[in-house]
């Protein structure tokens, strides 16, 4: 019997601090690397991996909500934050506090912001979102002197940042290449507009993500928001050869049971699998409300003793078959990974968004809190 449940997702915090190493080097001593922690930094656990990095130096991290920084900090993390996503008015208040710089692209938060700071005789570190090409949040570029000017003019509010986000940097295709370099060319001119208005040394200025810094070189930027390849992951396979990245999650489960199937005997609901021949079938304690998508029925495979085991029947909530008839000496107990590596063999973050038809980013993001966390320390 096991001790306690053996579905986990193993966190290498290593493997953490050796990436954000190598993205420092890769990157260059005049781009500071901003981590982006947020959606429990992709599945990690935000608050294991913000002491891990601040640790390594850190001086601040990128989060979408102002609750998820609020957590951070209640938690014991004194780094600055900064809030991607949108102000609301139940924010104001935790913004007001400090640690936190809120990013602007609409004048009625900017102006309820102002309000507060001025009342409570604080002056609050703000940036400004260009909307350069993603057209989701942000100041479209015929708008963005005047509402930089706006904000400027606001009192209780410090501008110290621009920033934008790229829509294709993970594409390598020309028509990809071309419109990233419109984004980056429209970024360029607000930033020079402004840099001959006023002193701007002290600013920062953002464009690139984990894709637009491996793949791009973006002169007046001096900070990269790093979120999937700070966790091991390459936004394109392309960009494998260009630095070492190491995988931060694996996870695991482990055979619950063991038992045979007949020829005609079928398993799990809708009887999608029937043998015919006799099958040794592994039960595991892990389904799709851990996060392990019920497309991969009958199609996914896992890792026993460093061999793949196919996925049989319809993967249930709680529970997921595996033939392991070809594997010597499978027990009960034995470790079974579902995403990671085993002996020789893996199964990568990027294998099973391909088979799901989808992205690196919502796997790691998926997997429940019911999959207990387990931190390896660096």
């Amino acid at each position: 019997m096991f001790v306690s449940r053996p579905t986990v997702a193993e966190i290498d915090l290593g493997a953490l601090r050796r990436n954000y190493a190598a993205l420092k080097v890769y990157a260059g001593p005049q781009i500071g690397i901003v981590p982006v922690i947020k959606a429990d930094a992709y599945g990690h656990g935000a608050q294991a991996v913000a002491a891990c990095l601040a640790r390594a130096g850190v001086p601040g991290f990128a989060v979408s909500t102002v609750p998820e920084a609020q957590v951070l900090k209640g938690a014991g993390i004194k780094e600055t934050f900064l809030i991607l996503g949108p102000l609301y008015e139940d924010d104001l208040p935790l913004v007001i506090r400090g640690g936190m710089i809120p990013v602007l692209w609409e004048a009625e938060s900017a102006a309820r912001l102002s309000a507060l700071a001025v009342a409570a005789g604080r002056r609050i570190p703000v940036q400004v979102k260009i909307d350069t090409g993603m057209h989701r949040a942000g100041v479209m570029p015929d708008t963005a002197r005047d509402f930089i000017a706006l904000v400027e003019a606001l009192p209780g509010l410090e501008l110290c940042g621009l920033l934008s986000h790229l829509a294709v940097a993970d594409g390598e295709l020309a028509w990809e290449r071309r419109y990233t370099a419109m984004q980056a060319s429209r970024f360029a001119e607000i930033r020079a507009a402004l840099e001959s208005e006023k002193t701007t040394a002290a600013m920062v200025f953002h464009l690139a993500n984990s894709a637009g810094l491996l793949r791009y070189n973006f002169p007046g930027c001096n900070q990269a928001r790093v979120g999937l390849a700070l966790y091991g992951s390459y936004p394109d396979a392309a960009l494998r050869g260009r630095i070492k990245l190491h995988p931060v999650m694996t996870v695991k489960s482990g055979i619950i049971l063991l038992k045979k199937l007949k020829p005609g005997q079928s398993v799990s609901y809708g009887c999608l699998y029937t043998a015919r021949e006799e099958v040794t079938l592994a039960l595991l304690p892990i389904g799709y409300a851990d996060g392990l998508r019920r497309e991969l029925s009958g199609r996914g495979e896992v890792l026993v003793r460093g061999r793949r085991a196919p996925l049989i029947g319809r993967i249930c909530m709680d529970w997921t078959m595996a033939d392991v008839s070809e594997i010597d000496g499978v027990a009960v107990g034995d470790e079974v990974v579902i995403m990671g590596r085993q002996g020789d063999e893996e199964i990568s973050v990027e294998e099973l968004a391909a088979s799901l038809g989808t992205i690196a980013y919502e796997i790691l993001c998926t997997w429940s809190e019911r999959v207990r966390r387990v931190y390896k320390q660096p």
